[in-house]
């Protein structure tokens, strides 16, 4: 969803910037490999299971209650091989999230809130993945930084269909005199 609305709102007001969604265990699907693919998961990431179990369990223990944790199997209709999962951590064709009604909403399949193994989860395993997404998260944003300092922006007549004179009062800092707000713009097509 997050994707749609970083292209929606570019598509409509075409404000120079860098925007991003970061799925952030996709970007470092290789910490949640499984055993048999050389990691230490037992299952593959998916909602409310082992990994993500073990990332609370690590991150915030006093809310993690490992009683009522439970290994549950989701349902799919189609078989493997069509669709990935979470992390993509097989390089199938399409990503789970790329359609609908090839596999049993959760509430019905698995209406503990889990799809996947939580009782397997232990702290100890998020530790690696945690930091290495803080890791890129770090090499990202200095490399954003050094691309477009702060108070830069990508070229505006590369990046848009708009002038820089035309954007600049909404380049302004915000509040300043001659500032001018985004949703004050003329969305594409409607000048």
């Amino acid at each position: 969803m997050l994707e749609t609305t970083i292209q929606q709102f570019q598509k409509r007001y075409q404000l120079p910037g860098v925007y991003r969604v970061i799925d952030w265990h996709r970007a470092v699907r290789e910490f949640f490999f499984t055993r048999d693919r050389g990691g230490n998961w037992g299952s593959n990431f998916v909602h409310a299971e082992e990994a993500e179990t073990s990332l609370a369990l690590y991150l915030h223990p006093e809310m993690v209650d490992m009683k009522y944790a439970v290994n549950t199997k989701g349902k799919a209709y189609l078989p493997e091989g069509h669709f990935d999962t979470s992390v993509d951590p097989f390089g199938r064709p399409s990503r789970w999230s790329e359609g609908q009604g090839h596999f049993a909403i959760e509430i019905k399949a698995t209406p503990e809130g889990v799809v996947g193994n939580a009782a397997d989860a232990e702290a100890w395993k998020a530790k690696r993945p945690l930091a290495a997404i803080l890791r890129y998260l770090t090499l990202l944003v200095d490399d954003i930084l050094e691309a477009f300092p702060t108070g830069q922006v990508p070229p505006v007549e590369e990046v848009t269909l708009r002038t820089a004179e035309e954007m600049e009062p909404y380049l302004r800092e915000p509040m300043c005199e001659g500032w001018k707000s985004v949703y004050a713009l003329p969305l594409i097509g409607q000048r």
